[in-house]
């Protein structure tokens, strides 16, 4: 039974968010500068995002070929530049500046943990595997890059990715496993004995 004051078009945007918030707090998990963190956590950036979806539920309903979460994916992207916007470039305290103590104890505490549950060598290792994958991150292009994390960071389809891209679904295909093939001979390169 629906209650007075819920419309079904809020029945249907809580729905639909419920089938994909995890998906959207994932996405902006990522995406979400460290320095607009301080000011904002990820969670209200979600609730922001919920609000400006309200705000466009003719968007959300029109173009039902394209997939829905990235409609809203877009939806999120503009709440994130906005409130970027709204927080770095506003005329008050610099966020840039802002640093919480409790942020470094915190790291600090979290990485003296990580180092007493791994080897010296293991932990050698792991920072030498990331060293390697921002040096051969640095050499893709920002095509290749964005299309890997869209498919691994993100987890969307092939389908959602040519949405998101404004290309043929064809052309994202081709566009991922070029860009792997990529990412793969750049290993191989930096670490041939791998």
């Amino acid at each position: 039974m629906m209650n007075m004051g819920e419309s079904p078009e809020n029945l249907w945007l809580a729905d639909l968010w419920m089938q994909y918030r995890d998906r959207i707090l994932r996405m902006l998990s990522l995406r979400m500068p460290a320095v607009l963190q301080r000011r904002l956590s990820v969670e209200d950036l979600l609730q922001e995002t919920y609000l400006a979806c309200g705000r466009r539920v003719a968007f959300l309903q029109a173009e039902p070929e394209v997939p829905m979460y990235v409609k809203l994916r877009r939806i999120a992207l503009q709440t994130l530049t906005d409130m970027e916007r709204h927080h770095l470039a506003a005329a008050k305290r610099d966020a840039m500046k802002e640093q919480s103590p409790e942020d470094d104890v915190a790291a600090d505490a979290w990485a003296h943990f990580a180092d007493t549950i791994s080897s010296p060598r293991t932990h050698l290792e792991r920072l030498e595997r990331q060293a390697m994958a921002r040096r051969v991150l640095a050499q893709l292009s920002a095509n290749d890059r964005e299309i890997l994390e869209l498919r691994h960071f993100e987890e969307m389809g092939n389908a959602e990715c040519a949405a998101a891209l404004g290309i043929e679904q064809k052309a994202a295909s081709i566009r991922y496993v070029r860009a792997l093939k990529r990412f793969r001979e750049l290993v191989n390169h930096e670490n041939p004995y791998a």
